[in-house]
């Protein structure tokens, strides 16, 4: 399905031509994407493709070189990051309330009060207490506690605990909770199973499952992506390329077309070889009768070149076994790859 296909009034958001190049390398080459309500979608591409870079991009991280970004008004974008940052302070709470305006403070206030209170009963402390609540129910400031609750108890965590304290895997829970808590129209999510149980990931998938907004994610858990994706996009050389399919529907049609681009391939060689021979026994002067073929084989070279520079990028998805094609088992960037492991 070609990016133009969507109504521009109902994405979400809505990548158009967008070019981006880093330390001199061609990152995204006009790139087109869109997004639309309710959509769970799973990004496929190799490592160091660029799909945390993608991701940046949608959060409005990372100003482009050309293109345009245009969101929905009021659209709320959120993005889990794979890395930590360093200067996150406070407790998980703080981190957890952080960016949910003047409730989410109430509410850290709140609590750092209750954690006090188990320590020293004053006058003062037990004041501050029913202004906080008073507050709380004015705005009702409830059910976010209640929310922050529920996702903490289920990734583990405890609300008064120093971020500082944690081990990094307990960290990006943490950060996974916020995302979570926060329940923007767009949740950016990168590798959100990293550092989790199997108990913990079984309940994300009910969580997400039932999640109003949009999901657009990149994991290495089959399981987690076959349960929760309803489209699938590859970032490869640049480019995107849309399937607008779950993941097992995708590893279908991404298997016929390995085939048929395998078949193609082998066409190609084959012809390719026979104009070398043509080439090479063929005497000057057809040759020089015959130059019209002689500028098509120069292209075919010239085709040729960039293909097998383009088999070393390709990457292996899970579920389709490579394709034995011979001496070549990869083929060109983009269009298919060798499959036989995960990224």
């Amino acid at each position: 399905m070609c990016p133009g296909f969507f109504k521009k009034t109902m994405a979400l958001i809505s990548l158009q031509e967008v070019t981006l190049a880093l330390g001199g390398s061609l990152v995204f080459d006009r790139v087109s994407l869109q997004l639309e309500p309710g959509e769970r979608v799973a990004l496929l591409g190799r490592n160091g493709v660029g799909k945390t870079t993608l991701m940046k991009v949608m959060a409005g991280h990372i100003e482009v070189a050309g293109g345009e970004i245009i969101y929905q008004k009021g659209v709320k974008v959120t993005r889990l990051p794979q890395e930590v940052p360093h200067d996150i302070k406070g407790t998980v709470f703080d981190i957890v309330f952080s960016g949910l305006g003047e409730r989410a403070k109430l509410l850290s206030d709140y609590h750092h009060v209750v954690h006090r209170l188990h320590r020293e009963q004053t006058p003062r402390l037990m004041q501050e207490l029913d202004r906080l609540q008073t507050e709380l129910d004015h705005t009702n400031g409830w059910d976010l506690d209640s929310q922050a609750e529920d996702v903490l108890s289920h990734v583990k965590l405890k609300g008064e605990t120093d971020f500082e304290t944690l081990s990094g895997g307990q960290k990006r829970r943490v950060l996974l909770a916020k995302a979570l808590v926060i329940r923007p129209d767009i949740l950016l999510l990168d590798e959100p199973t990293n550092h989790l149980d199997v108990d913990t990931i079984n309940w994300l998938e009910e969580f997400l499952k039932n999640y109003p907004g949009t999901l657009f994610f990149v994991t290495h858990d089959r399981k987690f992506m076959t349960n929760l994706a309803t489209r699938i996009m590859e970032l490869d050389c640049g480019k995107i390329f849309n399937w607008s399919c779950d993941y097992q529907t995708f590893l279908k049609r991404k298997r016929m077309a390995l085939e048929v681009e395998s078949v193609q391939r082998a066409v190609f060689d084959k012809k390719l070889a026979a104009e070398e021979l043509w080439i090479r026994k063929g005497i000057k002067a057809r040759r020089t009768r015959n130059e019209g073929r002689v500028v098509a084989l120069e292209h075919m070279r010239e085709e040729k070149n960039p293909m097998k520079a383009n088999w070393s990028s390709a990457y292996s998805i899970p579920g389709i076994r490579g394709l034995r094609t011979g001496r070549v088992r990869r083929l060109k960037c983009s269009r298919a790859a060798s499959v036989t492991a995960f990224f």
